[in-house]
């Protein structure tokens, strides 16, 4: 059962900073090089300082990014650009978005539910995850967390609630003007309410209270939450139950509303097939797969294709050379997923692209799960129009194209209890950090 609860945040005075859309920014880890300067010259008082902060000559276990984020989250307090509300409350955030289709350019508003919920261990209490992580993230956002006791960002959650009751809760405050409102540099439009109507906060709590939450990104956020809650009850000699620590910071989206929700494809490129590469992963794909070959047309016109052959898991698009043409894939009526599987996953994580294209390839290629899955010899790529730039004119490239994952394969994967292969879903848009901070220290 999920523990919901208000809280005290921490906001950007609108009165010392004017337009909120510059200083918050989109999470940590889609943050590169060109974005971070970006945000780094829109303002003084950016969150990137604190979220993903430069790292200096000279740098040492004393003087170093985290030290420095440190030092702006409690300067940036003094000062008054950050203020802590003054009641708990929880929190409304809708972001109104064009996402392109097979179908054509689809407006959509997501609405989510910032509020505290209880950071049980992943398996032992409501929060179920979709994907592994790894230990570099985890080792920088504790590091991050050590030094400033709080969470700047979101842990962005779903939860299932056909009926909409949850919405319905929230309605009337969705009538009246937000706090603030900007748009990102992507087009994405973003409002933010604070809720301090018990009522509504209780029935907000009362209806998620019985739902499990499945994690959509922030999977390394939450495990750090967790350790770092571990950490300090062991500090303290005590129990984390109550206590701020244990609690994380949530945006919490309704997976049944499909007209807020929006997951695209990643898709794969092989890279470095080597002299004769093709020729194999053609021949290999014949053996196992029927095949129809047709003009490619545009990206555009391969997602329509795919998506009226049929949904995830059942066909893929290939292209190679000159990319001239798209080979669409369909597994042999005679050939089994399990016969591939030598790991023994469920049925529901064979039914994804990303889990079915795994197994094709580890055995056209003979290749091991975790060279197929840590980013080098297949790259992931979000936008299928790369696919074509990638492997267009290179001998040893080839590009797959696959559908979206639905909602409901997420579902079943996870209450399988196994997580997706990396990179399975693009949850969009992003949601953002510095909207609204939760101290560690104080409800």
């Amino acid at each position: 059962m999920a523990e919901i609860r208000a809280f005290r945040g921490i906001r950007y005075s609108i009165e010392r900073i004017g337009d909120v859309g510059n200083v918050v920014a989109p999470p940590y880890d889609v943050i590169d090089g060109a974005m971070q300067r970006d945000l780094y010259d829109a303002h003084p008082n950016n969150i990137v300082r604190i979220i993903q902060g430069t790292d200096k000559a000279g740098d040492s276990d004393h003087e170093n990014r985290y030290t420095r984020a440190a030092g702006s989250f409690r300067r940036w307090l003094d000062d008054g650009v950050l203020v802590r509300d003054r009641e708990e409350g929880i929190y409304l955030y809708a972001q109104n978005f064009d996402v392109g289709t097979p179908d054509g350019t689809k407006n959509k508003t997501r609405l989510g539910i910032v509020a505290l919920v209880r950071a049980d261990a992943l398996g032992e209490g409501a929060i179920l995850p979709h994907e592994n992580t790894m230990p570099g993230p985890r080792a920088d956002r504790l590091a991050l967390m050590r030094h400033t006791r709080a969470a700047f960002g979101q842990i962005f959650s779903l939860y299932s609630d056909p009926a909409g009751q949850v919405r319905e809760i929230v309605a009337p405050v969705l009538d009246a003007s937000p706090l603030f409102a900007f748009h990102g540099a992507d087009g994405v439009g973003h409002r933010f309410w604070r809720v301090t109507d018990q009522t509504i906060v209780s029935g907000v709590a009362g209806a998620l209270k019985d739902k499990p939450f499945f994690i959509a990104d922030g999977h390394h956020r939450y495990e750090t939450a967790v350790v770092y809650r571990d950490e300090c009850a062991a500090a303290e000699g005590e129990d984390w139950q109550g206590k701020p620590y244990g609690y994380r910071m949530q945006t919490l989206v309704n997976m049944d509303d499909t007209e807020g929700m929006a997951i695209n494809a990643i898709h794969r490129v092989v890279m470095d097939l080597g002299a004769g590469g093709i020729k194999r992963l053609t021949r290999g794909l014949a053996e196992l797969c029927d095949v129809e070959r047709l003009p490619l047309g545009n990206s555009q016109s391969v997602l329509r294709e795919l998506k009226r052959r049929g949904g995830c898991g059942t066909v893929f698009g290939f292209c190679h050379g000159a990319c001239s043409d798209v080979h669409y894939l369909r597994l042999k009526s005679g050939v089994r997923a399990s016969d591939l599987d030598v790991e023994s996953h469920s049925a529901a994580w064979r039914s994804l692209d990303t889990g079915l294209l795994q197994l094709i390839l580890g055995r056209v290629l003979d290749l091991d799960p975790e060279t197929l899955t840590r980013g080098e010899k297949v790259k992931f790529v979000k936008v299928e129009r790369e696919v074509l730039d990638l492997v267009k004119g290179a001998p040893d490239r080839a590009g797959f194209f696959l559908n979206p994952v639905g909602m409901d394969q997420l579902r079943d994967v996870v209450l399988a209890g196994e997580r997706m292969p990396p990179k399975s879903t693009f949850f969009y848009p992003k949601v953002y950090s510095g909207l609204v901070i939760q101290d560690l220290q104080s409800f």
